[in-house]
């Protein structure tokens, strides 16, 4: 960190010009010049005020009276100061028999504490997670007594309000590059105090990259990335060449899965690493869709009875139907129920079974889906 360094402010007072502009041949006011040295390693101000010949003044730190002097006594103050880190106004106010008003101007200024990072001595830890995720621990003396904040590349990015919600850590990813982390407290006694630390993320370049492929129906499928560091790689789908969608390391929408719809034919699915300073990496997949038949749809109904409930079971018997995705629903005055769906090529059994309320009718429809309007109802009741 960087402590301040000692350093010189050369001021003439602004009300100097107040002072000039009485200055006429009827009524000349004198002209008077201030210097202040600020040396705030050392915690002292000196003060080099000029032009006071024949002139009554007063100095004052603060509006406490510090020096009197009497016309004529003094033409020049050369006068050392020591004080305590904080902010302060010096004014001299001054009386000429040459200047029908009062002379007045003020310097102010501020003492910087030399010594900060003793003066809170803050601090943290940093763990890394991986190579582009971090944790930083805050830890130092009087933690639960300040609050401070989180500051990663010039930006505040997290506040730790003194509260027993305070987590007192920070968890961030990076993008490739050099970042500078810190924590940046403020007191009455040290003014703003910062510590920081520089972290250098190396470009981890993805050597392969690869998807998983799930048919959700004969014409819509879901494509999910799989390869080591997907986190943190930005890559794009491609259909048939045309990109379709992107994703972006550390974002919310990212989810690292593509869901498509496609026509009848030939298609070509591509993922492709897209990583700044790294060579681009494909994998790609054919997918081919047919069109599907619409069959001849029928079940059976087998009503079975309890002491406590009636219930019937439904079995789909129609042929093909291991190969299609075909949909159980219930209605009762055309009034939409319950659904079941059974995906094609899966291992679930055909049957679905309802439970029926006395006197009342439900429709139980058998649709085959990606077939508009293709579908078998029968209307059922139990006493």
């Amino acid at each position: 960190m960087r402590l301040l360094k000692s350093y010189s402010i050369l001021v003439i007072l602004i009300t100097g010009m107040l002072m000039s502009a009485c200055n006429t041949d009827e009524n000349p006011c004198p002209g008077v010049g201030i210097e202040v040295d600020i040396d705030s390693a050392n915690l002292t101000a000196n003060l080099i005020a000029t032009g006071l010949d024949d002139i009554a003044f007063d100095l004052y730190v603060n509006d406490q009276l510090i020096k009197s002097v009497e016309a004529g006594e003094l033409d020049s103050v050369d006068l050392s100061f020591r004080f305590e880190p904080g902010e302060y106004k010096i004014c001299v106010s001054a009386e000429s028999e040459s200047c029908d008003r009062e002379i007045e101007g003020c310097v102010e200024f501020k003492i910087e504490n030399p010594n900060k990072e003793e003066c809170l001595g803050l601090e943290f830890r940093s763990d890394m997670i991986d190579n582009y995720y971090y944790k930083f621990f805050a830890d130092f003396e009087g933690i639960d007594t300040i609050e401070y904040a989180w500051v990663v590349d010039g930006d505040v990015v997290k506040e730790e309000p003194i509260s027993d919600s305070r987590t007192n850590y920070l968890e961030w990813d990076f993008e490739a590059g050099e970042h500078t982390i810190c924590i940046i407290a403020e007191s009455d006694d040290c003014g703003e105090v910062e510590y920081c630390e520089v972290i250098v993320v190396e470009n981890e370049c993805v050597e392969e990259v690869a998807f998983e492929v799930e048919k959700d129906n004969s014409y819509t499928y879901y494509f999910y990335a799989d390869f080591e560091g997907k986190e943190y790689t930005k890559y794009k789908w491609y259909v048939n060449d045309d990109l379709v969608e992107v994703e972006y390391p550390d974002s919310t929408d990212t989810d690292h899965k593509l869901f498509w719809q496609f026509d009848i034919g030939t298609h070509n699915v591509c993922l492709v690493s897209d990583q700044d300073g790294c060579e681009s990496v494909e994998y790609c997949e054919t997918i081919e869709v047919e069109a599907v038949p619409c069959l001849e749809l029928s079940y059976t109904a087998e009503l079975t009875e309890t002491d406590t409930t009636d219930f019937y079971t439904f079995t789909a018997d129609f042929e093909g139907k291991d190969d299609v995705t075909y949909i159980w629903k219930v209605f009762i005055d055309d009034d939409f129920q319950h659904q079941e769906v059974r995906y094609a090529d899966s291992e679930d059994d055909h049957l679905f079974v309802w439970h029926f309320e006395p006197g009342v009718e439900y429709e139980i429809c058998l649709k085959q889906d990606d077939c508009q309007d293709k579908q078998v109802c029968e209307v059922y009741s139990v006493d």
